[in-house]
């Protein structure tokens, strides 16, 4: 009997410095072996929808969800699937940045956004695929443990000068991603919002890519299949991050900053993956 299931779109937009490196790499290291049964959508594809949503996180201007509109229509047409055609694979949206910016950049204090975005998305994809099943997912991760990498990733990503024990009160409100998620819940309602914490996705025998591919339907013989990864994006230990925030301190010139530290990254090996074709 051929299978009737409508097709299932699951949109993964984010929560930063939640496993998301990891399950994007996940899905691009085995992208030639999920590509007959699922369509894989990532920054790569996205960047200009990205760059309005973090735009959008920065000033709130209505004009931006409108463009995110043409931007997603001018992903879908040209990295596919097309719509109304022979190709009716699952789709999975992984990009954290289309919930915005990470809280703690500048002008970014928490992810108000995400409830918008995520209505904008969770419609467009809707509309576009009429019949589909559309799922929204975000991975999560324990208040502290949040604070904590998001702290050191804006170490390495911007000229960041205060210390953890200033910066971490700030922004413990933002650390408490539940809120975000029952907000995005009722905002979407009928459409299903599924949590991934952290804690439990790198427990999974693939990472927290294969817990998100739970969600999708796929054959168990080819799911046996799929390559685990590593750790992906990992923040800097306690004296790398010490370095940055001497550097951030420092009177030397941004350049010259940032130099430094990209030299003492990939030293370390952290803030991304070693290769950069891996990057998403």
């Amino acid at each position: 009997m051929a299978d009737t299931r409508p097709r299932r779109i699951l949109i993964h937009p984010g929560f930063h410095k939640t496993g998301t490196s990891s399950i994007q790499h996940f899905l691009w290291t085995n992208r030639a072996l999920l590509s007959d049964t699922l369509a894989v959508l990532q920054l790569r594809h996205l960047k200009p929808a990205a760059q309005l949503c973090m735009s959008y996180s920065r000033n709130s201007s209505p004009l931006l969800l409108a463009d995110l509109v043409g931007a997603l229509t001018e992903a879908i047409e040209e990295h596919g699937p097309v719509p109304d055609s022979d190709d009716t694979r699952d789709i999975v949206v992984s990009c954290e940045a289309l919930s915005g910016h990470c809280p703690g950049w500048p002008g970014v204090d928490n992810y108000a956004a995400a409830p918008f975005t995520a209505s904008v998305l969770a419609g467009f994809f809707g509309e576009v695929f009429p019949g589909s099943e559309v799922l929204v997912v975000y991975s999560t991760r324990e208040q502290d443990s949040w604070l904590h990498s998001a702290w050191r990733h804006h170490l390495l990503g911007q000229r960041l000068m205060v210390d953890y024990e200033t910066w971490a009160p700030r922004y413990r409100v933002a650390a408490d991603l539940m809120p975000v998620v029952i907000e995005v819940a009722e905002g979407l309602a009928p459409v299903r919002v599924f949590t991934l914490p952290l804690e439990e996705s790198h427990l999974h025998p693939q990472g927290p890519g294969g817990a998100l591919l739970e969600l999708i339907d796929l054959p168990d013989d080819l799911r046996r299949r799929l390559q685990p990864v590593g750790h992906g994006n990992p923040g800097p230990k306690a004296t790398l991050a010490r370095e940055y925030l001497a550097l951030n301190r420092s009177a030397l010139t941004d350049s010259d900053v940032k130099n430094r530290k990209d030299m003492l990254a990939d030293q370390a090996k952290v803030g991304g993956w070693a290769t950069a074709s891996h990057r998403t």
